[in-house]
């Protein structure tokens, strides 16, 4: 069975027109964006980009574009550029991973903190009262375009069992790695929800080993 060896957000003068998908067995699939493109149709046309195209051998107008010609310079993120055509990969994780908390983490360990990160829930009047919400983990996950992603995932409970949650995953701006590190982490705070649970910069300070995973001091 295929597996997905590469995927690409797609547009056409910087709007998303589709998702482009290239498979181990070296067929590729072109999935147009839902309600678009109505008022470009005809230069579509032309490039062959008007509809979705499944289970095709590799289109033309992507495989000319994919190569470091086009390779759009200075930035950690591949991205591809021609003409008004651009190609953004979508990046791999790594498996490399820094655990910032675990929920029920052993004292001694990395992931242990003494503090509980869990926040009221207000999700409207029928909220049921005394519904807490909290933080099963928190973490940082290094993609193989060189990138990093913020992950956080929370559980709501009233009282009667877990009822709902997810996990969030947020990409991590690359240009917040140039600014020194005290104020990359006051900035990692702010997405993924991690300020809501109580997560601060100086929490993710104290982490040893969390400023050579994001490539600081190098």
């Amino acid at each position: 069975m295929s597996s997905i060896l590469d995927k690409y957000k797609v547009f056409y003068n910087d709007k998303v027109i589709g998702y482009y998908y290239i498979y181990s067995n070296h067929k590729a699939t072109y999935y147009t964006e839902w309600g678009c493109p109505w008022d470009m149709e005809d230069k579509l046309k032309e490039l062959g980009l008007e509809k979705e195209l499944q289970e095709t051998t590799p289109l033309k107008v992507f495989a000319d574009l994919i190569n470091d010609a086009n390779r759009v310079p200075g930035r950690r993120r591949i991205l591809y550029r021609k003409g008004p055509l651009l190609l953004e990969r979508y990046p791999m994780d790594t498996g490399e991973r820094f655990t910032v908390y675990r929920r029920g983490a052993k004292k001694g360990t990395p992931e242990y903190s003494p503090l509980s990160h869990d926040a009221p829930h207000y999700e409207g009047p029928k909220t049921p009262e005394g519904m807490r919400e909290w933080a099963s983990w928190y973490a940082f996950n290094k993609m193989d375009d060189g990138t990093y992603e913020a992950e956080l995932d929370e559980a709501w409970w009233w009282g009667g069992g877990h009822n709902d949650g997810g996990t969030i995953r947020r990409e991590i701006p690359e240009e917040w790695l140039e600014l020194p590190y005290e104020d990359f982490l006051e900035k990692v705070v702010t997405i993924a929800a991690a300020s809501h649970y109580g997560f601060t910069a100086e929490i993710l300070l104290e982490k040893k080993g969390l400023k050579e995973f994001f490539g600081f001091g190098k």
